[in-house]
């Protein structure tokens, strides 16, 4: 049997920016995927704002993520067929919000991003830094409580990783804790500490010293 993750131990305090990082078949997805509840650990407590989610079913997982967490991964994750604007608002379907509000906030979210100009175009008709950004949009609109990024800049050029890692430093400022996977020095420099995680377990746990 693999522990993906060994008995690790780790407090993120909200308001923190942390980088895991380690090598592929590390663990580190597998401790990202259970800290934004798509997987649940076979042993041991995972608290989220107060509340033991190691134990619930999926229907209270999928809520709790709809609600307290956003996603951004490595390859967007949009939705072809759908504008910008479109890819935004879905998050929103799920909690209830009208049509008209939903709107509303995906296009003061997508602005916020830099894409004002841009609400109606199909991913396939923006750049993969504009793709990025429209799925960091999709993941703050609910304004949750906890932002996970896996390899968010790994498939981007420099310049629109510097771009997109500008804009999660302004997202941290604003109160948003954030926690992202990535294999990159430079990446995991912009944040305030990394935890180093090899064969399922931490290795290292520091602090930052450019991210300061």
């Amino acid at each position: 049997m693999v522990r993906a993750c060994d008995r690790i131990s780790l407090n993120i305090h909200p308001g923190e920016y942390c980088a895991i990082m380690g090598e592929s078949g590390s663990g580190k997805t597998t401790l990202m995927n259970i800290i934004g509840c798509l997987d649940q650990p076979t042993n041991g407590r995972y608290w989220l704002d107060g509340v033991d989610v190691s134990r619930l079913g999926k229907n209270q997982l999928a809520r709790i993520r709809n609600q307290k967490i956003g996603f951004v991964f490595q390859r967007y994750e949009l939705l072809n067929n759908l504008s910008a604007l479109e890819n935004v608002m879905l998050p929103m379907m799920y909690m209830g919000i009208d049509r008209k509000q939903r709107r509303r906030l995906a296009a003061a979210a997508l602005r916020r991003m830099g894409l004002g100009q841009r609400l109606d175009k199909r991913p396939t008709q923006l750049s993969g830094g504009q793709q990025q950004r429209v799925a960091i949009a999709r993941a703050i609109v609910n304004r949750p409580l906890l932002l996970l990024a896996d390899e968010p800049t790994g498939a981007l050029d420099t310049h629109s990783a510097e771009a997109v890692m500008a804009i999660f430093s302004e997202l941290h400022k604003s109160g948003i804790t954030i926690i992202m996977v990535t294999h990159s020095h430079d990446v995991a420099g912009h944040s305030k500490r990394i935890i180093q995680v090899s064969d399922g377990r931490i290795l290292g746990d520091s602090t930052s010293t450019i991210g300061r």
